[in-house]
């Protein structure tokens, strides 16, 4: 019968608990603070926005989470590129409410009539 195999592996070490001061946990209560009324804003902002708008924010999102190596745009993987992507192509498939429009706009579909869809 073969002896059991031994374990060559090292054992992990701990890594030694970081004690915060005071003034760091305020400071990053600060800045947690600051980064929600942000957030908050943002949302509201988000409430009232186009079609057009949306889209590009999620480009902007998308272009953000990149890095540029020579002439070309490498994503950075992560959460953020993967669900602006997703909630691009969730927007692209669907449609935003309309918008109300005068009586006396013309061409109130907004298209142009020589390029029809």
């Amino acid at each position: 019968m073969k002896p059991a195999p031994k374990n060559t592996r090292a054992p992990k070490q701990r890594q030694p608990k970081v004690v915060l001061t005071p003034e760091q946990i305020a400071e990053r209560e600060l800045a947690r603070k600051e980064e929600n009324l942000r957030l908050e804003q943002y949302e509201a902002s988000v409430g009232k926005m186009s079609h057009r708008q949306l889209r590009g924010e999620l480009r902007r999102t998308i272009r953000g989470e990149s890095t540029k190596e020579g002439n070309k745009r490498v994503p950075v993987p992560g959460l953020t590129i993967t669900f602006a992507t997703i909630l691009a192509a969730v927007l692209d498939n669907s449609k935003t409410l309309e918008t109300k429009l005068r009586a006396d706009q013309k061409n109130p579909s907004g298209r142009l009539h020589a390029y029809p869809l």
